[in-house]
């Protein structure tokens, strides 16, 4: 029975006849494939399916290599077949990061043969969904050469879901697709989508919201505890997680869990979680070694500390290292990792500054299966924020990249944002220009790091909420794998698996994809370094999807005499966090980059920007073209009718109806707030005045 759920990129579309229909048959109709692991098994799966819809048969699956054909696919480790031990040569494979895998051509006894070859089984399935994707955007595969190794050791999907509630955080793409309360039961849904993560080499996946607790629930409340995620530490939990820990070990994908730093007092009843303290040390060790027990491969743990309602060691006078390193400890003698969040806020005004002054001080003092895990910006995945200090002045401790592929501040997979491009800005980002700093992307290639995004699909027919949204899934994983991959290379990718290879379809859909960020920083944020402008509402109901900047005058320092705020030396020193170099361009108006100016300058309404227009009338011209961009994209959008299947054009066509509509009312509202402070009409005459 076809699930009722969309294939996303995986979705194999018969190729046409003709010549490369030809090669295809003639390389892949055939397959010798190992089969000495439960990995192997899941290969053999996917090309079944792969080269079955593809090829327009069913591939012969073979235990040996085939004589009397023209040519096959053997999958395997030089080890495993002589087939591709003749091929490649073995030391070389020997040598290939973990992960890493060759895909080539040779020829076995006059026969030609396509090798995909690797020195673990993870490789293999990395490998194998490579030849797919060539061959899913017609690409040849007669005479390949193909070395590739994952940049990044760890590559993670923090899931934002809230166990036994069956709910999505936000809830952007409907509920959660895990059922914790009935496994280890497993829904095919679980195998479709460890294959969507292998495809692009998801290496670990944290099954739960790192908000382990509610904060401020009512104390003793057994039916608002069940609710919560730092249950999944209990033993008949952990004991329901071996049946999906085991699916997902099959594509070579590691299984974590967010933990609560209070469990030793919630789970254990204890009287403390204290980390110096003696018996919660030995709680720690206890719970890992049963973990271990029941998932031999497990990943580690995810912790967020002292952040937004969560327990950490400031309730027991203890700092960050002392919480992270009890937990490491414990994992240690199993393999495991620790991934802490540095994420918290609270003790300063402006939680930009925050994030540097708690973890820059700490360097060298983690434990080695610690990973601070750091988001890109520092307030809190807006549409554009600057990047991190903490990136390229922690040289001592293990980072981990957190972006988030949930749009939350992008318009909640309601509104079409693609991330890659911004995404991109991030990993290319010179940690230190004039000294011996680093590219973003350089910080995550050693072991103990690696990039963790935050989201994770849900329960809708199309997984993301937005068809288009998909993509972000897909290039975030691409990007962790290899981060030197260009926007234009991963959307044509993406587009081509996606929406099939017509190249009027594939330029169309390019051209919106790379569109849509810029209008959404435009019209949600006037373009010039201004962000946190949502609606919030009550704790743990956010709307975020509404403009309310009236709620965050301390984001945006608006007066009546101007906007932005001053993270400089005249100002919070946010700016001085920075190595020299980057600290004195952004300290500077005139040399700080004008897409950040107003995050880090207070500058009058009336200030004189380099092209003569003015800090508020390039704010209303940005808002007013924010929209007219999210018009146009619609268009074209509009012109592909006829041109995919009809589900997916129209749902994306609906939602940019919708998108447009709010884009306009975010425009008008922050338009209007503007004008109520600075008083200096629009000189176009768009934003209402008091006359």
């Amino acid at each position: 029975m076809q699930p009722d759920y969309d294939d996303c990129w995986l979705r194999y579309d018969e190729v046409p006849d003709g010549d490369l229909r030809e090669s295809y048959r003639r390389l892949c109709t055939h397959a010798y494939v190992a089969e000495e692991s439960r990995e192997l098994g899941a290969v053999r799966e996917e090309l079944r399916r792969g080269l079955g819809g593809m090829l327009g048969r069913d591939p012969h699956l073979w235990q040996h290599p085939p004589r009397t054909v023209d040519g096959f696919l053997a999958v395997g480790t030089p080890g495993d077949m002589d087939v591709v031990a003749q091929a490649v040569d073995e030391d070389e494979i020997a040598d290939l990061d973990e992960g890493g895998y060759v895909i080539t051509t040779s020829e076995w006894e006059g026969i030609d043969t396509l090798v995909v070859t690797a020195s673990s089984d993870s490789g293999l399935v990395y490998g194998t969904f490579h030849l797919l994707r060539l061959m899913a955007a017609r690409e040849p595969v007669a005479d390949v050469d193909i070395v590739e190794e994952p940049a990044s050791p760890d590559r993670l999907i923090n899931h934002w879901d809230n166990p036994f509630r069956g709910s999505m955080e936000r809830g952007y793409a409907g509920q959660s697709i895990f059922d914790f309360e009935r496994l280890p039961d497993l829904r095919e849904r679980y195998r479709d989508y460890a294959r969507l993560l292998a495809s692009v080499g998801i290496n670990g996946v944290i099954l739960n919201n790192v908000n382990t607790q509610i904060p401020g629930r009512e104390e003793g409340n057994e039916a608002m505890e069940e609710l919560e995620g730092w249950r999944l530490l209990e033993t008949r939990y952990l004991e329901k997680l071996t049946g999906l820990a085991s699916l997902f070990r099959r594509y070579g994908i590691q299984t974590y869990l967010s933990v609560n730093f209070g469990a030793p007092e919630k789970v254990g009843d204890l009287d403390t979680s204290d980390p110096n303290d003696s018996e919660v040390e030995q709680w720690w060790a206890q719970k890992a070694d049963e973990v271990y027990d029941l998932i031999p491969d497990f990943g580690g743990f995810l912790v967020k500390a002292d952040s937004e309602g969560q327990p950490g060691p400031y309730n027991y006078d203890a700092d960050h290292v002392d919480g992270a390193n009890v937990l490491a400890r414990a994992l240690e003698p199993h393999g495991g990792r620790v991934w802490w969040r540095a994420f918290v806020y609270g003790s300063h005004k402006d939680r930009a500054v925050q994030q540097y002054d708690t973890f820059e001080p700490l360097d060298g003092e983690f434990h080695d299966n610690v990973t601070v895990q750091v988001k890109n910006g520092p307030i809190d995945f807006q549409p554009r924020e600057p990047i991190s200090p903490v990136f390229g002045q922690m040289p001592e401790t293990d980072l981990g990249l957190e972006l988030q592929i949930t749009g939350e501040y992008t318009g909640q997979h309601v509104h079409a944002c693609y991330h890659v491009p911004m995404w991109k800005e991030v990993l290319e980002f010179d940690t230190d220009p004039e000294g011996h700093g680093k590219r973003v992307k350089d910080l995550f290639t050693d072991e103990g790091t690696g990039m963790a995004g935050v989201g994770g699909p849900g329960e809708d027919r199309n997984w993301t909420g937005h068809y288009l949204a998909q993509a972000n899934l897909y290039g975030y994983a691409r990007l962790a794998w290899d981060p030197d991959l260009t926007t234009a290379e991963i959307t044509d990718e993406w587009v081509k698996q996606t929406f099939g290879t017509d190249p009027d379809v594939v330029e169309t859909v390019t051209e919106i994809m790379h569109g849509t960020w810029p209008a959404v920083i435009d019209y949600s944020t006037g373009g010039i370094g201004l962000m946190h402008m949502m609606y919030n509402g009550s704790a743990y109901l956010e709307n975020h999807y509404d403009p309310g900047p009236e709620e965050w005058p301390g984001y945006t320092g608006i007066t009546e005499d101007g906007i932005g705020k001053d993270r400089n030396s005249k100002g919070n020193g946010y700016a001085q966090q920075y190595p020299e170099a980057l600290a004195e361009m952004y300290d500077d108006p005139e040399s700080c980059p004008e897409e950040l100016l107003l995050f880090f300058h207070h500058l009058p309404w009336d200030h004189e920007l380099d092209d003569g227009r003015t800090v508020v009338q390039t704010l209303y011209d940005n808002l007013y073209a924010g929209v007219e961009e999210t018009q146009r994209l619609r268009d074209e959008w509009r012109t592909l009718e006829g041109e995919i299947d009809d589900e997916r054009w129209r749902h994306v066509a609906e939602r940019f109806d919708e998108q447009v509509e709010h884009a306009g009312v975010w425009r008008d509202r922050l338009s209007e707030y503007f004008y109520e402070h600075a008083e200096i009409p629009d000189e176009q005459g768009r934003v209402p005045t008091d006359d």
